[in-house]
C-alpha cells in the first residue's frame, strides 16, 4: 500500500444498525412462526375448553342430582372435535379451527369438570384449576383462530425470514468491501474506477448536516460513495472518509456538485 493511499473499512457502527435490525426481522419471524404452528393452535384449544367448561357449568346448575350430571356429563366432549386431513380440528359450517395434534385427548372431560358439587357452585373455579395444571392461560382470546388466520401467520413469517436473508446478504457483502483511494484509482460501492473517468462529483449531501453521502458520475453511472458506512468521520480515529473526500477532491479536476455557503 502506497503511503498516501486512504482505505476506509466499515464502520462498527453500520454492523450494529444492520444487527439491530436483523435481529428485529428474525424475532418477528419466529413469533410468527410459533404462533403459526403452535401458539394459535393452543389458543384455540384454551378458547373451546373455556366456552365448554362455562356450558357444562351451566347444566350442572340445572341438574338435581349427581346420576344425571354423570350421564349429561359423559355425552359432552370438553372440545367437539373431528378430523380433518388426519389433523383434529373444531369447525363449524364455514371454517375450520386447527387445534394442537395431543388434543384427542379432551374428547371427555377433565377430572376438574368431573366434581358434580364443584361444577354447581363455581365452574369458573373448576377452570382455574383446570388451567394451572396444564399451564394454559385463565383467559381466553376473544375469539378462535381458523386456518386461513395461521396460514398468514406462516406467510407473514416468512415474508420477515426472507428481508432477514436479505440483509444478512447485504451486511456480508458490506463487510467484504472498503472505500478507498489508491493513487489515481478509487474503490467504492464493489467497483474500481480512475478519477479521471468522473465527470462530475456531487457532494451536496457530503456535509456535516448530511453526514457523509456523495456520487462519481462514470461514464453516465452515479457510484455511492458512503462515509457513513465506510470510514466514519468519528474525530478519534481521524475522521476518515473526510480524510477520502478531501484526497479525493485535492486529485479531482473536473465539476463538483456542492452548495454554496451563504
Amino acid at each position: 500500500m502506497a503511503h498516501n493511499d486512504i482505505i476506509c473499512k466499515p464502520t462498527l457502527d453500520t454492523f450494529i444498525r444492520f444487527g439491530i435490525v436483523l435481529a428485529a426481522f428474525l424475532g418477528f419471524g419466529m413469533y410468527f412462526f410459533y404462533d403459526a404452528a403452535i401458539g394459535y393452535r393452543k389458543a384455540n384449544e384454551v378458547y373451546y375448553s373455556y366456552h365448554a367448561f362455562a356450558m357444562l357449568g351451566d347444566k350442572a346448575t340445572s341438574i338435581f342430582n349427581a346420576a344425571d350430571w354423570e350421564t349429561e356429563r359423559h355425552n359432552t366432549p370438553l372440545i367437539e372435535t373431528r378430523l380433518e386431513n388426519e389433523e383434529p380440528v373444531a369447525a363449524d359450517n364455514e371454517h375450520i379451527y386447527p387445534l394442537p395434534p395431543d388434543c384427542e385427548a379432551t374428547r371427555t372431560c377433565p377430572p376438574e369438570a368431573c366434581d358434580f358439587n364443584a361444577m354447581a357452585k363455581s365452574w369458573n373455579d373448576c377452570w382455574l384449576a383446570y388451567t394451572a395444571r396444564m399451564r394454559y392461560p385463565s383467559q381466553p382470546t376473544e375469539h378462535a383462530y381458523d386456518a386461513a388466520a395461521i396460514r398468514e401467520q406462516w406467510y407473514a413469517g416468512g415474508v420477515c425470514m426472507g428481508i432477514s436473508a436479505v440483509l444478512l446478504f447485504l451486511m456480508i457483502r458490506t463487510a467484504r468491501r472498503v472505500m478507498a483511494l489508491h493513487d489515481d484509482s478509487i474503490t467504492a460501492a464493489g467497483q474500481t474506477f480512475r478519477i479521471a473517468d468522473i465527470t462530475r462529483l456531487d457532494v451536496r449531501q457530503w456535509g456535516k448536516g448530511f453526514k457523509g453521502v456523495a456520487y462519481a458520475t462514470v461514464n453516465g453511472r452515479k457510484i455511492r460513495l458512503d462515509g457513513m458506512t465506510y470510514g466514519g468521520f468519528d474525530p478519534k480515529k481521524g475522521e476518515p472518509a473526510e480524510a477520502f473526500m478531501q484526497a479525493l477532491q485535492a486529485r479531482y479536476k473536473g465539476e463538483i456538485l456542492e452548495y454554496e455557503e451563504t
